[in-house]
């Protein structure tokens, strides 16, 4: 089972689209790298942290041992589901500006509510991420949350399929 710290890095990982749609809000692409960088230091070191961090918590995801075996019903796919969280919060924190303070303080405060309610309804497998590495988000009839490679049809009404408990009713198959 994850931490409430690991599930609030995987929180964290789960806008890495957003640090990079930021970095290219933040950039004059009229003038040099170099300007960029020494004008947006501040922005783009913090940006560049995040990215790091959302990198090196998801590589746990590519590489974690399957250590249980599970049984699931009927699976059908909730990827729906992400592209919703994607969007619905994404958007409206691409309205930061780094010289406003108002903007930065009102962008921390949402961001600080989503992280709560992520971690705390244990909704980390809402993370885009997984999507753009392969990954698809299922559900079986059992409400279990499956988050795996492989394709529904392998899934679907087994038993014994190797897993890693990641939550309450939340799972992982990371081979295909």
């Amino acid at each position: 089972m994850l931490t409430n710290t690991y599930k609030g890095l995987l929180f964290i990982s789960s806008f890495l689209p957003l640090y990079i749609l930021l970095m290219v809000q933040f950039s004059d692409f009229d003038k040099s790298i170099m300007y960029n960088l020494n004008e947006h230091k501040v922005a783009y070191s913090v940006l560049m942290g995040l990215i790091v961090v959302s990198v090196a918590t998801f590589l746990y995801f590519i590489f974690c041992k399957m250590n249980k075996e599970e049984n699931f019903g009927k699976v059908e796919s909730v990827n729906n589901e992400v592209l919703t969280y994607f969007i619905t919060y994404i958007v409206p924190l691409t309205t930061l500006k780094e010289d406003d303070i108002n903007s930065i303080i009102i962008n921390l405060i949402l961001f600080f509510v989503i992280g709560v309610f992520y971690i705390s309804e244990n909704q980390f497998y809402l993370n885009v991420l997984f999507k753009f590495t392969g990954f698809n988000v299922y559900q079986d009839d059992n409400k279990k949350i499956i988050i795996s490679k492989k394709p529904l049809v392998k899934i679907s009404n087994k038993s014994h399929v190797k897993v890693k408990k990641l939550g309450n009713r939340i799972f992982l198959i990371n081979k295909k």
